[in-house]
């Protein structure tokens, strides 16, 4: 019986819903800050009940940690093992095992005896590289993959993570959180600050390699030209695999692309106008302070350490150390705590209301990340605010044709967005003085059940068997012992379900880079093979002597199939 969640909101248990029609297999996208760990916990939950084993893979050790907690909290009946960061449990003795991507990799982990298993992949973007996409083990039949957005600048997505979980089974964006009460709307101010005149000439020339590579680029057939994340992506993918023309081009826009944002990033004017805002930062219920290096970072201490309480936490602060400074800010000892980067994603960062971005987001998913830091639900009087600092007539210009994505998405779903120039302090500190809406929304939360009367009308198996089984129920019901006889999930459902997502456009290679590693044959164990279709069925390609697996109409059944090929070492 479930009684680890007295309530989920209603996004949650709809997402749920969505992936038991998926058969138990999807990905759920939804923002930052959220609740994504809440649903996988259920799904967790109402997998024990099933005599499932349950492996959760996560990126890092803190997440391992923050995870490992969370389920002993929700989950007091069963043992939660851990492997990795010294940890060595094992399958066999724990219900529950939570484990890096590093470790799942190395180790593979299988479901004890002959027992199922469902397999929980946090942050499953993040799985696509050639050694983490070892942890997708094949051998749990169940899977769920939580992302914020499954962007990357490879084709990934396409070829490992949606054929392995099946698809994305539910999306849930900011704009339908904030409609519903559970992430807060933000107020944002975008304040230009003009270049040093040695910043703007080693920019303009800068520019000037830039806008050449990029001509070439743009020339290149089957190159995506909008939006401009797709273009970026397609040059990254040219500058790592293309040794051609096309690739040096691509490596000296890479080059000269990085260099801009360092002359941003580490721009003198922007560090002067910091000092600026302590009184806001003072006043505010927590601040982060978002930059993309340490030298960036280093530059925003120095600025706000004689006027307020700050920390700094890079990649090299230990974890103690680490811990320390959220829990100070978390209580006020902090007034804010400046970060390049590592505050972007696995880290359980204390609720604040006040952002202030000094170097745009490089990606969506960092952008998301931001985002969730700051629109986490708050209390009435307390308002979300974003203070963007960028640099007039650059790359960081939210006027600018190229600009960053994460001006044009918080502008989308802020409650108002205003331009500052540097000496509108005045006006700005009027601006930031907002303390949330005045009627709130209250999200929809459901649960905790009492009677099976309380149940919609008109529910079909699938909602009923969610409503059952992932709610807080006061007593276990004859309806609940049916349902669960007669599990409706099915684990043959239609690609159909899934829904769209973007297919990163990639140009053709000219020269391709060989990696002196490579293997110079195919072989009939792990060697590569392609996915194609075949008259509405899913195969298996050798690539090598096209010999093909058994076609199947299941994306996933297929991906898992074995192909009987003729190759050699």
């Amino acid at each position: 019986m479930n009684k680890s969640q007295h309530f989920l909101y209603r996004w949650q248990l709809q997402a749920l819903a969505s992936w038991l029609r998926c058969g138990r297999r999807g990905i759920i996208e939804a923002v930052t800050g959220a609740g994504k760990t809440n649903v996988a916990i259920q799904a967790a939950a109402d997998a024990h009940r099933r005599g499932l084993f349950v492996l959760v893979v996560v990126p890092s050790r803190v997440l391992m940690e923050q995870w490992s907690a969370s389920l002993k909290r929700a989950l007091p009946d069963c043992v939660i093992g851990r492997l990795g960061d010294s940890f060595s449990d094992r399958a066999d003795d724990c219900d529950v095992l939570v484990t890096t991507r590093h470790s799942a990799s190395a180790k593979k982990p299988l479901p004890p005896g002959d027992r199922d298993g469902l397999i929980i992949a946090d942050e499953c973007h993040g799985f696509g590289g050639a050694t983490l996409r070892k942890s997708l083990i094949h051998e749990y039949q169940e899977r769920l993959g939580l992302t914020a957005t499954l962007e990357r600048s490879d084709d990934a997505v396409e070829k490992t993570l949606v054929p392995y979980f099946g698809g994305v089974c539910y999306r849930y964006d900011f704009g339908q959180a904030i409609a519903d009460g559970v992430c807060a709307q933000p107020r944002v101010a975008f304040v230009a600050v003009p270049l040093a005149s040695e910043e703007r000439t080693e920019y303009d020339l800068t520019e000037a390699s830039l806008v050449a590579a990029r001509q070439i680029l743009r020339d290149i057939p089957d190159m995506p030209q909008d939006p401009f994340s797709a273009f970026l992506a397609a040059v990254s993918y040219l500058s790592e695999h293309d040794a051609g023309p096309n690739g040096k081009a691509a490596k000296t826009y890479l080059e000269a692309f990085s260099k801009r944002r360092e002359i941003v990033a580490t721009s003198r004017s922007k560090y002067e106008v910091l000092s600026k805002f302590a009184p806001i930062i003072v006043d505010a219920s927590g601040t982060l302070i978002f930059t993309q290096t340490v030298k960036a970072a280093n530059h925003a201490i120095n600025r706000l350490d004689p006027l307020l309480s700050i920390e700094i936490i890079t990649g090299d602060t230990a974890r103690s150390e680490r811990e320390t400074i959220l829990t100070d800010l978390r209580h006020g000892k902090l007034d804010a705590v400046a970060a390049p980067r590592v505050l972007d994603e696995g880290i359980d960062v204390p609720d604040a209301n006040l952002g202030i971005v000094v170097n745009a987001s490089r990606t969506r998913r960092q952008m998301i990340q931001r985002m969730g830091r700051i629109l986490r639900l708050k209390q009435q009087g307390v308002g979300a605010r974003f203070v963007v600092l960028f640099a007039s007539d650059t790359l960081e210009d939210p006027t600018a044709s190229e600009r960053d994505g994460f001006m044009e998405e918080i502008q989308a779903i802020s409650e108002s967005s205003q331009l500052f120039g540097v000496g509108q302090h005045d006006d700005l500190g009027s601006f930031l003085n907002y303390f949330g809406p005045d009627k709130p929304i209250a999200p929809v939360r459901i649960g905790p059940m009492n009677s099976v009367t309380e149940l919609p009308k008109n529910l079909d198996l699938i909602d009923k068997y969610a409503w059952l089984s992932f709610l807080g129920w006061s007593e276990e019901t004859e309806d609940h012992r049916e349902i669960w006889e007669n599990d409706p999930v099915r684990s043959d459902v239609s690609d159909d379900l899934y829904l769209d997502f973007e297919v990163l456009q990639l140009p053709q290679i000219a020269r391709e880079k060989v990696s002196p590693k490579k293997a110079a044959r195919l072989s009939t164990g792990e060697q590569p093979v392609a996915m194609s279709k075949v008259d509405g069925n899913f195969v298996l390609r050798c690539t090598g002597c096209g010999a093909t697996s058994e076609p199947t109409p299941f994306r996933w059944k297929a991906l898992e199939a074995t192909v009987e090929c003729s190759c050699l070492w």
